[in-house]
């Protein structure tokens, strides 16, 4: 079994071997590092510049459709909320934000708060070349609402002096999985250095219950939180690619994959091969 990066058409016809163009809770955002001065002094901008990336483009065409727009870490859970700030996109409105918050524009065509540009990178690490073009993409529609922002690829990612990265995460299993380590204070995998005690709250009750009503109040509240206080610019969610030799049955192709398609072999013991 092979995964590909990329639908491809070789595979739609060719004998013998069958497609599964299948979904996941794999999503792409840019994640800040509020480590970094520039954000200690910014971040209340980070919302104004949510409405300046047009998801739906991205996915057009960074992902060939392949995909669908993100708003949260949740969307393809249980416990999703939908009813939280989508931040569509909305150019204007990104510059109403910015204008709104003391921003001016200055004389290169960026805006200025303070006397000081309002710009960062995104780094990427190498070998991605879907994150890459996601980061060139969402950077090249911040440039045009006015925040210079631009894309390096640099030889080591430092996690505690970059401005941005270009992060992937995504479970469509236990929402504990991808949330708790991810946005609460001082956890393993909040490698942004976000911090939110109402975040931290939700997301500690809702571990603490079995209730399924009860955590479904907890995230949802959660997502709320987070998208007033974003940690990130969500900007998609990525569907996977596989391509299986027929002779293999049983592939549960209406799963809902997690991180990097992690989850295809879940019902392995289900599958069969015929001669």
């Amino acid at each position: 079994m092979t995964r590909l990066r990329r639908p491809t058409r070789k595979f739609a016809s060719k004998p013998g071997f069958t497609r599964y163009d299948m979904r996941t809770a794999d999503y792409r955002g840019i994640m800040f590092n509020f480590n970094n001065p520039f954000w200690q002094k910014n971040k209340d901008l980070i919302p104004a510049m949510a409405y300046a990336i047009d998801r739906k483009a991205i996915v057009d065409a960074v992902l060939l459709g392949q995909g669908m727009a993100a708003y949260g870490p949740l969307q393809r859970n249980a416990y999703n909320n939908e009813n939280v700030e989508h931040y569509d996109y909305d150019p204007q409105k990104a510059k109403a934000m910015l204008e709104a918050a003391g921003c001016r524009m200055g004389t290169n065509g960026f805006y200025e708060r303070d006397g000081e540009e309002i710009g960062f990178v995104i780094n990427v690490k190498s070998g991605e070349q879907d994150r890459l073009d996601i980061a060139q993409a969402a950077a090249q529609q911040l440039r045009e609402v006015g925040v210079n922002c631009t894309v390096e690829v640099p030889a080591k990612i430092d996690w505690n002096g970059q401005y941005a990265f270009l992060i992937g995460w995504g479970s469509p299993f236990d929402a504990d999985d991808h949330t708790y380590k991810i946005f609460g204070t001082k956890k393993a995998a909040n490698y942004s250095a976000y911090s939110n005690a109402k975040v931290d709250a939700y997301l500690k009750k809702a571990r603490q219950t079995k209730e399924d009503k009860e955590r479904a109040e907890y995230y949802g509240r959660f997502q709320e939180e987070l998208a007033k206080d974003p940690a990130y610019v969500f900007i998609c969610y990525i569907d996977a690619n596989y391509v299986a030799k027929s002779s293999i049955q049983g592939i549960a192709k209406d799963m809902v994959l997690g991180h990097h398609g992690v989850g295809i072999f879940w019902n392995i013991h289900e599958w069969t091969i015929s001669k």
